[in-house]
């Protein structure tokens, strides 16, 4: 929302919605998760915007979780909890994923849908589903979320329909999955979509306890969910890493109960805060998809909140200050290239193929600067 005065009085104001806003309040859909898919279309990774905006979409997670100490668990429950973890290591945006490695639950669900989706029969889907401790009908579910969104994609212009035969409509996804194996660009989708839901990963320090904690903007110190994939990431957090930032879908604060222990004399806990579908991010994800930035000496400040270090090295300050200037131009080309995009939907063919080209010469410059980091 663009937010303007009008005249002196403090009351008398003026709201008009920008052109994102504008398709966001067009479309059916929780504004997060419609701001997923319109970044997927340009960044090229909409198969994986359509997997994650689903699965924000449901009323459940595909992941089942065992509820109870480890030593409750059956067999067969340990060995598809160990297939599943397998399953999310080695698939999309994996340990060895060509498109880049990210630590991330929503990535993860894109490779337990990938790898149900190859499933050649319903019955070979729920021995899959059965096999890797997942919920057969909430992928369903997810799957025709999927074919909605891309319905109401195409019906807002960000999709272009090819007629292949008389009568007979298709989608051209060619252009929206250009980088759909790309788990970078991919991870940047979240950011845009889920700012400003971020939290900074505190390290233990040198001879405190140990294990890491997630801290919001808010000051509220917090864990990943229980069925996180990162919660163990976060519990044996080490003094020095590289994760640092995190986005995440909601906050969940759990009232303490009274302790039972005689010792405790029946002290209630302090309330807990959990985080949902916790993604680990690269910084330069969020200097060009999160919020507004400044520089100050030598430094990037996000929304007044989260600085970045652009150099240590105080006797090279004309070349922090030209590093800094860069990433903004950057961050206001790909901010332009947003705009254009949602104004130009229902443009003629030729104009948009020529927006296409430029808008791909700012998104490799993006996808570069986001692998040296890697």
């Amino acid at each position: 929302v663009d937010f303007k005065r009008t005249d002196e009085d403090e009351e008398s104001r003026l709201y008009r919605l920008t052109p994102l806003g504008y398709h966001l309040s067009r479309l059916p859909m929780d504004a997060k998760v419609g701001k997923i898919l319109i970044i997927g279309c340009i960044l090229g990774c909409l198969d994986g915007a359509l997997t994650v905006a689903a699965a924000l979409s449901c009323t459940k997670s595909c992941f089942f979780s065992f509820g109870g100490p480890a030593s409750n668990r059956s067999p067969d429950q340990d060995a598809a909890l160990q297939a599943r973890a397998s399953l999310v290591e080695n698939g999309f945006g994996g340990r060895d994923w060509m498109g880049g490695t990210v630590k991330g639950d929503l990535i993860a669900t894109i490779a337990v849908y990938r790898a149900w989706k190859k499933q050649k029969s319903e019955k070979k889907c729920w021995e899959f589903c059965k096999s890797h401790a997942l919920d057969h009908l909430t992928l369903k579910e997810m799957d025709q979320l999927r074919n909605q969104f891309l319905d109401l994609l195409a019906d807002a212009g960000f999709i272009a329909s090819n007629s292949s035969n008389v009568g007979s409509q298709s989608l051209d996804l060619d252009e929206c999955n250009q980088a759909s194996e790309d788990a970078l660009l991919t991870s940047c989708c979240l950011v845009g979509g889920l700012y400003p839901n971020i939290c900074t990963l505190m390290r233990p320090r040198k001879g405190g306890p140990k294990g890491g904690r997630l801290l919001t903007k808010e000051g509220e110190v917090c864990r990943p969910q229980s069925n996180s994939f990162q919660r163990k990431r976060v519990q044996e957090a080490a003094e020095i890493g590289k994760d640092a930032y995190a986005v995440f879908h909601s906050k969940q604060k759990i009232i303490g109960t009274a302790a039972t222990s005689p010792a405790s004399s029946g002290i209630q806990r302090p309330p807990e805060v959990f985080l949902t579908e916790v993604n680990f991010v690269s910084r330069f994800a969020l200097l060009l998809f999160g919020g507004n930035l400044r520089i100050v000496k030598n430094a990037i400040i996000v929304d007044d909140w989260l600085k970045f270090k652009v150099s240590s090295d105080d006797k090279k300050g004309a070349a922090v200050i030209d590093n800094a200037i860069l990433i903004l131009a950057l961050r206001e080309a790909l901010d332009e290239v947003v705009l254009e995009h949602v104004l130009e939907t229902s443009c003629s063919p030729e104009k948009k193929e020529a927006m296409m080209e430029r808008h791909k010469a700012v998104i490799q410059v993006v996808r570069k600067l986001l692998s040296e980091e890697g």
